[in-house]
Order: C-alpha cells, then structure tokens, then sequence
C-alpha cells in the first residue's frame, strides 16, 4: 500500500490537526526549527515501524502536548494521534478479491488511524458481507437461507463457535470451522 494522506492530530509540539498530501514524486516538510518537522517524521514511523519496539509506540506522557496533558488525565480518553490513508493497488485488490470474492472488498483507499493506546483502527472499510457469506457457503457446499442468517448476525469468533456449537454434521461443522479466520478480530 502507499501512503497518500497523513494527519497529525496531536503530537508534542503539533496541537491541533494537521494534514498534509504525500505526493508521488517528492514531498518536502519545510518550517523553522523547533515547529515540528522531527514531530511529524517521529509519529508517522510510530504509526509502521517495522519491528516491535517499545521506544516506537505512542505514549501519552512523552508525546502528547505537554500544556494539553493534565487535562488529558482528567478526562480518561483516548485521543487519536494520526491518521494516514493508504491507496491499495490492484496487485493487492486482485488477492483480496482471489480470497474473499469478487465485488466483496472494492475500496481503492483506507484509512488506518491510531490511537495514543496503540490500538489501531481501520476506518470506513465497506463490505459486503451478505454476498461474501453466500458465497463462502456455496463453495463450502453448506449453503441454506438459515444458515447464512446465523452467520450474518455473528460478530467475531466466538459467536461463530456458537453457530459451529449448533451442528453435528462435519461437513458443516468444518466448513464453518475454516471460515474462522474471517471472524478473528485480531
């Protein structure tokens, strides 16, 4: 994927958003010193480094803005550090579509903002969840309207397991069992 948005929300000395386009040829960060040039380089590599490494997470005491922190504490939220939007090529939408099915997944962007808790949360992700169930189902060879309606109303892995919990044929109940990998919310 290729970075083509980024919004710092607030990070150290940047106290309010602010949004700026990766261009494709060159972008060029530009600013006196001390405005926040570092700032913006050190929370967009937090949001993909490449290893896990405790130094490369967000922490609100060493990175928030330290004027804004106390009322922070008091508050209790979780404020969103940075956003970066991603477009996806095609290369990765003809895998997707290979793995989920055509015309289920057909964004050419996304959003992928993160929190000062480290939890990272994908935004604006349009499905179609209806078709991709009918038809994991009809590969499977286990389709009934039933059984699409239980599968549709489940919400993670675990009421998947319910659903697999309420059959005794194997061929459904392997079936259901290898689209768990769909409901993992991890």
């Amino acid at each position: 994927m290729k970075l083509k948005e980024v919004t710092i929300h607030k990070y150290k000395s940047i106290e309010s958003d602010q949004t700026f386009l990766v261009e494709d040829d060159v972008t060029v960060l530009v600013g006196m010193n001390e405005s926040g040039k570092t700032s913006i380089l050190e929370a967009l590599a937090k949001s993909n480094y490449f290893q896990k490494d405790s130094k490369f997470q967000y922490n609100t005491t060493h990175d928030y803005p330290r004027k804004e922190k106390k009322k922070l504490d008091k508050s209790g939220a979780d404020p969103y550090a940075i956003s970066c939007v991603y477009t996806i090529p095609q290369t990765l939408l003809d895998q997707i579509s290979k793995e989920v099915g055509n015309d289920i997944f057909t964004q050419t962007e996304v959003k992928v903002s993160h929190k000062y808790s480290n939890e990272i949360i994908f935004e604006n992700i349009q499905t179609d969840f209806q078709k991709f169930v009918e038809g994991k189902t009809t590969l499977l060879g286990i389709s009934s309207k039933t059984l699409n309606d239980k599968l549709l109303a489940c919400e993670n892995a675990t009421t998947l397991d319910a659903v697999i919990a309420e059959y005794k044929d194997d061929n459904i109940v392997n079936g259901l069992t290898s689209l768990k990998k769909y409901f993992e919310n991890e």
